[in-house]
């Protein structure tokens, strides 16, 4: 079972960090998760939420995609989480990319597609063009025509299907017509029954978010293929 460290290491440092990125993978993390946004001037930056309400200092009720560069990078990210971490910025994608390169995967997701960022899907596979990163770099979102976005502009990259409150067949038909690798599914709506139905369509089941080891141990059981945990230390028993 792949263990994929949920916005890093995020039970141990402040989520979306490179020290949460760097603890993964010191913790030997196969593969870490991360969330991508688009700044004003199209940066684009890994963090989960909107705006810095939640983990931000100071906080901030603007939206990322008003802010710029220059302005989100001097946000502190990391004292909300704890003193130690204060001064953690938010970084770039790049710069996770450059860390985890021939160390481990890293699983993006898109926030929000071009409806509220503007060309975010081209930028993203640009990236990871120049970088020669489409073979370890799934890409995963909510909205699902950004999915159907990126896989015009790109055959070859990796796809994964975040559910939501999707209906099960609409969800198959899309992930067909999308070609994606993986169905990534809360932990409240997984069962055996979805995990058997995925693997006979050639798709592997990602599960989010597991931080319990009898919750790890019962979905290794069902033959899940990979959990998304903010402590990616765990192993199944």
């Amino acid at each position: 079972m792949l263990i994929i460290a949920h916005r890093g290491a995020s039970g141990h440092a402040p989520e979306n960090t490179m020290v949460a990125f760097r603890l993964a993978l010191e913790t030997g993390a196969q593969a870490v998760e991360l969330d991508v946004h688009q700044t004003q001037d199209n940066e684009l930056a890994v963090i989960h939420d909107f705006d810095l309400k939640r983990v931000g200092r100071p906080k901030r009720r603007s939206k990322i995609k008003n802010m710029t560069w220059d302005e989100l990078s001097k946000a502190d990210v990391g004292c909300w989480f704890g003193k130690k971490f204060k001064e953690e910025h938010p970084p770039r994608l790049e710069d996770v990319l450059s860390l985890a390169e021939g160390r481990a995967e890293v699983h993006i997701e898109l926030k929000a597609g071009s409806r509220i960022y503007p060309g975010i899907e081209r930028r993203v596979l640009d990236l990871l063009r120049r970088r020669r990163a489409l073979d370890w770099t799934p890409l995963s979102s909510f909205d699902h025509q950004a999915l159907f976005n990126l896989r015009a502009l790109s055959p070859q990259a990796r796809l994964g299907y975040l559910l939501g409150a999707t209906p099960m067949t609409r969800a198959y038909r899309e992930m067909a017509e999308l070609k994606v690798e993986s169905l990534n599914i809360s932990r409240r709506q997984i069962n055996a029954r979805k995990v058997q139905t995925a693997h006979d369509k050639g798709l592997k089941v990602l599960v989010y978010t597991v931080n319990a080891q009898q919750e790890l141990d019962g979905l290794a059981a069902m033959g899940v293929d990979g959990v998304f945990a903010n402590f990616p230390e765990l192993k199944p028993s």
